[in-house]
């Protein structure tokens, strides 16, 4: 699927919950919250099957470089269907505590900060991009 499809897919996907969930704001329909998430849950379920073929493919081509990376991605994408299904039982039933809603969105953001923390690295410099070095060297011919 081209980068158009996926990006008109993803709009789509995002239009159809916004619409649901203002429906079900309004008081216009009365469905479970569970009903509401289905189409975020769908995309989700995309995402994690392209992670895993995309694994699988790299595992069977021997490029473990960036293997590591789809595993980030199948992890925080896994957290992320945690966090809608939390904020699903505690709109359906008030008595769940805030913390717990709170959980494994923190566990996103940590392995977020910890995805981000050991894969940005600065580009190395090369020896000749310097401009002091280049103005050193025509002043010393």
């Amino acid at each position: 699927m081209g980068f158009v499809q996926r990006a008109l897919f993803t709009w789509f996907i995002l239009l159809v919950f916004l619409v649901v969930l203002c429906l079900r704001l309004e008081n216009r329909i009365y469905w479970n919250w569970f009903l509401v998430f289905i189409p975020l849950w769908l995309y989700d379920i995309i995402l994690v099957t392209w992670a895993v073929i995309e694994i699988v493919q790299r595992q069977h081509a021997n490029r473990l470089i960036s293997l590591h990376h789809y595993k980030y991605y199948v992890v925080g994408i896994l957290l992320k269907i945690l966090s809608q299904i939390t904020i699903c039982l505690k709109l359906e039933y008030k008595w769940i505590p805030m913390y717990a809603l709170m959980v494994p969105i923190w566990m996103l953001l940590v392995m977020l900060i910890v995805f981000v923390g050991t894969h940005l690295k600065p580009k190395p410099r090369s020896i000749g991009s310097n401009r002091s070095n280049r103005q050193s060297a025509a002043v010393s011919s």
